[in-house]
């Protein structure tokens, strides 16, 4: 060890700052992408909007010393998208490096770990945090003139998370709600007007061939009213043309049996399709939000072999209805709009999917053995651990969509699923809104379904996310609630150690803040629901639960007790490397407490490297602030100092705001 500041054990990365938004410094990537510098070239058939793509042009001429950022406008289908790639494809040259990304409902931690990965981060390089990532993608970026083109935004907010810093760069976005980036950045709107009938004639010329629409010039134009300059319905209209080899006055007179309105286009087009195509262009319009899909939720919700399947969605990419986005599959909004009117039920049948789906996955990345209590003969995915994980933050955004569904069609038992099958992403901490939202809502979905086994765990869910937060009454109300729904053993249990957790939070943190009275009343009260708890735990004989809640009991007794019964603990999770964790940390701060400051700041050491693997970034914090704790009380101020400083590295790196706020007044102190 040495004075000044210093980490024990390896890093991949370092993190220093006054702040998050402040000189934020980070290592690079472990394997650097290739710099992002082609844009794709703009359709063949494509028809320049001219005036505005002159705009384009003078927003950024009129911004050199800033970010430019330009609100894209129109109706969907409108070709907003083409414009801002044909634009940056023109002008590429004016750039370092060219990035787009797609927002929809996406959660914005998500966006920026895309954004992130293609400059080469992993995920296990990436901290937690929306605020965090936003920080590393504004440090990997910073020596680069920056073009970003970004996808469906629904929201100031989730742009301002994107944005470079670099002067000269220039962020085009396509959306909506995005008034408040005009109050704060130089952001300027760009309208785009239906295409004009000669552009429309382009497009169709170059999808069909200028030969056969010249031998047909009123059945022509009549095809040019009906799409009205809509850019997505003449890719389909020629598309048919093309595949078909039909006339133009055969199109019409579909059309016209359709009842000559634009979306008949789209109609034409579901009418040619084969019966897969079919289903496969229902199943979009019944997807909930707008998230990519999964080949296998495709095949798998339709019942269709999944080579069949991926035919189909082949068809339909080629007929320019969806796309593919990195082996993944989204509609475009107006595709989206005229297949929804066509999917009848099948909305239920997706919505049940990722539900149920989703449930089973959950379980078996995070077993709790709840739902199989709730609902007999429930049984977890067969799927590998990590193959688990990966799905369930790859559906992350389509999970929370389908539940928004959910509770809107009173499918009550499916908000709950979902809710449960989202705990395993929202556990660390990351996400306490979201986590609150949908806790919240599955909350009222059990008492509409009178489940009260269920409403118990997720109000467990909802104390939880109340307690990331520190919102200690909100947390303990929950807590309590779901002790009142208890109707078992098992569920009393659980009920007293979860509101045993909503005292033992708050003490813990008045005693580090030297208020001693309020921190012997919580810790007691703490106490009490453990011991209660324990005694449950005992009477069932289930060992997890014996260890899970002796190492509870461990944090608010003598450290000589707390030694026998974090060796329990051991002995009954030694399976749960996790749990391992956070034992070693306790047995580290009860040394420390009885006065053995080298053996327990060594214990705190050792676990650092095993808690980073495990994402375990809170036990990180706490385990080095209980060692700056143990310097201190030897006279170690400055090894104290470096102690806590990387410690509220780790905190603002991960996202953990309220351990950096308490961090920094401990340092202001010391």
């Amino acid at each position: 060890m040495s004075d000044g500041n210093y980490f024990d054990g390896e890093a991949d990365k370092v993190f220093q700052a006054r702040d998050v938004y402040g000189n934020v410094h980070f290592h690079g990537p472990k394997q650097p992408a290739a710099p992002a510098l082609q844009v794709q070239a703009p359709p063949e058939h494509y028809r320049n909007n001219q005036p505005q793509l002159d705009l384009l042009t003078e927003i950024h001429d009129a911004a050199s010393d800033r970010v430019a950022i330009a609100i894209v406008r129109g109706a969907p289908g409108s070709g907003r998208t083409t414009l801002c790639e044909t634009w940056l494809h023109q002008h590429q040259d004016r750039f370092d490096r060219f990035y787009e990304v797609r927002v929809g409902h996406r959660a914005g931690a998500d966006v920026l770990a895309e954004l992130l990965s293609k400059l080469g981060y992993g995920l296990d390089e990436m901290p937690a945090s929306l605020e965090a990532r936003a920080a590393m993608w504004q440090a990997g970026t910073a020596e680069y003139k920056v073009a970003l083109l970004v996808d469906d935004a629904l929201s100031a907010a989730e742009v301002k998370a994107l944005l470079p810093t670099r002067p000269g760069s220039y962020v085009l976005v396509v959306g909506s709600g995005l008034e408040a980036l005009r109050a704060r950045y130089y952001a300027r709107d760009v309208e785009l007007e239906p295409l004009s009938d000669e552009a429309a004639l382009g497009v169709l010329t170059a999808l069909v061939g200028e030969e056969k629409l010249a031998a047909e010039p009123e059945q022509r134009e009549e095809l040019l009213r009906i799409c009205a300059g809509s850019a997505a319905e003449l890719n389909v209209a020629g598309m048919i043309l093309a595949r078909q080899g039909g006339t133009v006055q055969r199109l019409l007179a579909r059309i016209r049996a359709k009842g000559a309105l634009a979306s008949a286009v789209f109609d034409v087009a579901y009418d040619l399709m084969g019966e897969p195509e079919q289903a496969v262009y229902r199943f979009f319009g019944a997807h909930p939000g707008s998230g990519d899909v999964r080949l296998e939720t495709v095949a798998t919700v339709l019942s269709l072999d999944e080579f069949d399947a991926e035919d189909a969605l082949q068809k339909l990419v080629s007929a320019k209805l969806i796309e593919v986005v990195k082996g993944r599959y989204r509609m475009s909004e107006l595709a989206r709009m005229h297949a929804a009117g066509l999917a009848g039920d099948l909305e239920e049948i997706v919505v049940g999917y990722y539900a149920e789906h989703g449930l089973k996955i959950a379980e078996r990345a995070l077993p709790t053995r709840w739902p199989e209590k709730i609902w007999p003969g429930f049984v977890r995915a067969s799927v590998p651990e990590v193959d688990a994980w990966e799905w369930l933050f790859a559906e992350q955004a389509n999970l929370l969509a389908a539940a928004e569904v959910a509770l809107l069609a009173g499918a009550h038992e499916d908000v709950i699923r979902l809710a449960r099958a989202l705990w395993p992403v929202y556990k660390d901490g990351a996400y306490p809104l979201e986590l609150a939202a949908v806790s919240q809502d599955a909350v009222q979905a059990a008492q509409a379904a009178a489940m009260p086994l269920a409403e118990g765990q997720v109000r467990t869910q909802l104390g939880f996310a109340r307690m990331q937060r520190r919102d200690w009454a909100g947390a303990q109300e929950q807590y309590a609630a779901a002790a009142e729904l208890a109707t078992t053993p098992e569920e009393h249990a659980s009920a007293l150690e979860s509101r045993g957790l909503a005292f033992f939070e708050p003490g813990l943190i008045a005693q580090q803040q030297g208020r001693p009275d309020d921190a012997v009343s919580l810790l007691e009260q703490a106490e009490v629901c453990f011991r209660e708890s324990l005694a449950l735990a005992e009477q069932l004989g289930d060992s997890r639960r014996l260890g899970l809640i002796r190492m509870h009991l461990a944090k608010v007794v003598p450290p000589e007790e707390a030694a026998v019964l974090l060796a329990q603990a051991e002995q009954d999770l030694k399976e749960e490397p996790g749990n391992l964790v956070k034992i070693r940390l306790w047995r580290g701060r009860k040394l420390i407490e009885a006065g053995s400051y080298e053996e327990g700041a060594a214990e705190l050491a050792e676990l650092d490297s095993a808690a980073e693997g495990l994402r375990l970034h809170r036990e990180r914090i706490a385990a080095l602030r209980s060692r700056a704790e143990a310097a201190l009380a030897r006279g170690f101020r400055d090894q104290a100092k470096a102690h806590a400083e990387d410690a509220l590295n780790v905190a603002r790196l991960h996202g953990f705001t309220a351990e950096a706020t308490d961090l920094l007044i401990w340092l202001e102190r010391l």
